[in-house]
């Protein structure tokens, strides 16, 4: 008996470690039709997307038993929500190898997407599920999508926003190793420009601002932006206080045809 359940458990970590996919969930607020609205999505499907073989999207669309005056759920149903989340992708991923790709909460509904190879495969399973959850009335949505619109175009978050995610984890990890975020201490940050003129103009456009020019060089490697430049401040490290700073060098880099690169910093404990 012994073996037995010890053969099963191989044979169902195998199977778990050929289907599942690399994991990188993170959430941005926007707004969708006008309304504000969460989108959370995995970010690791972003570089081993699209597949051939789930050109299938699908999605759930659950109402809120009760929302807020935003759309949003209750504290407590939110809760309810995330397990049913969790439970429900382990269930559609064993039973017909579907891929989770993210989901959007916005005006009384949260929104659930899926790859497959086809809706057949999961329309029975998905009914299944969701008899143990009947305070639910769920509908479905579908669509062809062989280049995975629906999450390169919908779901995945534009520059600035992807962006922002990355300052909320670089803050949190300042966090995690003991930073007093209110000390100002030297930031970096790095932009890339197509020409040196637009470059020399950022540049100019910075005076009166918080930031220095520190140096500048060509990267032959980039094809596209070869100018790198690299400015500083003497700033603090809270997250309102970082995104304000990347939001405004990222649309002052988008007028001179730059790109924002990120910035970095170190640890600052008293």
């Amino acid at each position: 008996m012994k073996m037995k359940l010890c053969v099963s458990v191989s044979l169902w970590l195998i199977f778990f470690s050929a289907t599942a996919q690399q994991q990188d969930w993170d959430f941005y607020f926007t707004n969708i039709d006008e309304k504000p609205a969460s989108i959370g999505l995995n970010l690791a499907l972003h570089d081993t997307t699209p597949l051939a073989d789930k050109a299938q999207c699908f999605w759930i669309i659950l109402p809120f038993q009760q929302s807020d005056s935003l759309g949003f759920p209750s504290e407590k149903e939110n809760e309810t929500l995330n397990k049913l989340e969790d439970e429900l992708d382990l269930f559609l991923q064993i039973k017909s190898q579907t891929i989770y790709a993210g989901r959007t909460t916005s005006s009384g509904e949260r929104h659930f997407y899926f790859y497959s190879k086809s809706i057949d495969s999961a329309d029975i399973f998905i009914e299944i599920f969701f008899k143990n959850y009947p305070q639910y009335k769920y509908k479905l949505g579908q669509r062809y999508d062989e280049k995975w619109t629906v999450y390169f175009d919908f779901l995945y978050p534009s520059q600035l926003d992807l962006q922002l995610i990355y300052n909320h984890r670089i803050v949190e990890a300042l966090t995690e190793n003991g930073d007093n975020p209110a000390i100002p201490r030297h930031i970096d940050h790095w932009l890339n420009f197509e020409k040196k003129k637009d470059m020399n103009d950022f540049i100019k456009s910075l005076e009166g601002k918080s930031f220095s020019a520190e140096k500048n060089s060509i990267d032959k490697t980039n094809k596209t932006h070869p100018f790198t430049l690299l400015i500083s401040q003497e700033s603090k490290t809270d997250l309102v206080t970082i995104d304000n700073s990347v939001i405004q060098l990222f649309e002052l880099a988008e007028k001179y045809k730059g790109i924002y690169g990120g910035w970095e910093t170190f640890v600052v404990k008293e």
